[in-house]
């Protein structure tokens, strides 16, 4: 099975209208990176997804029909996107417990500190960044500098503090976590680290991340 996308598009306080149903080659629902790409494929602008709003099929969080609420940080030419009609109640509502990364303006808040850190140390943000997850757990961006990628990751009010985790890790085996680069409240930037995803991973793959080093 695959995991096909249907988008929910607004701009600021305005709905603009709908797109897909298109299919994506990740099936896991917090991967939003292909998603982002088809959508500015489409637009013509650069988009943030905020949030997922319905799953319709698939299990385990991947595959299956997946609809996003997703925001336009331009205004995009008209006629690109189905003007049907659609539950706008669902974009309006306000959730107290939402993740400020599921927030149009605290995804924008967000990305402004990460390119104010960067750009006090000296490492100012070269190009556009890259979504690569959102989800209940985090949400996670790839961005460009001249030195080389870095990471954002925020997380919510019920994780860990993650930057006294890596520190704590850091601590006895630098080798274990990546640099960081910048501290915030439930925000961390990384320094990037060459690698490849592990979905799925073996358990010989997980015990030789981290049991081993540790032991």
């Amino acid at each position: 099975m695959t995991r096909t996308v249907s988008a929910w598009v607004t701009s600021g306080d305005e709905f603009l209208g709908s797109a897909g149903p298109f299919a994506v080659d990740v099936p896991w629902w917090s991967e939003v990176g292909p998603v982002v790409g088809w959508l500015e494929g489409l637009l013509g602008v650069p988009v943030l997804v905020l949030r997922l709003l319905d799953v319709q099929g698939g299990a385990g969080g991947r595959d299956g029909h997946v609809t996003y609420h997703v925001e336009a940080l331009e205004r995009p030419a008209s006629g690109l996107l189905d003007q049907r009609r659609v539950d706008t109640v669902v974009l309006d509502g306000v959730e107290a417990l939402r993740s400020p990364w599921a927030r149009a303006a605290g995804l924008r808040e967000l990305l402004d500190w990460a390119a104010g850190e960067l750009a006090s140390a000296g490492r100012p943000v070269s190009g556009p960044v890259a979504q690569r997850r959102t989800w209940n757990l985090s949400g996670l961006f790839r961005l460009p500098t001249a030195r080389g990628p870095v990471w954002l990751k925020a997380t919510p009010r019920f994780a860990a503090d993650e930057a006294a985790v890596i520190a704590a890790f850091a601590g006895v085996d630098p080798g274990l976590v990546p640099p960081l680069l910048g501290v915030g409240e439930r925000r961390v930037l990384m320094e990037h680290i060459p690698g490849e995803d592990c979905w799925g991973a073996s358990p010989e793959t997980v015990g030789a991340a981290t049991v081993g080093r540790l032991s």
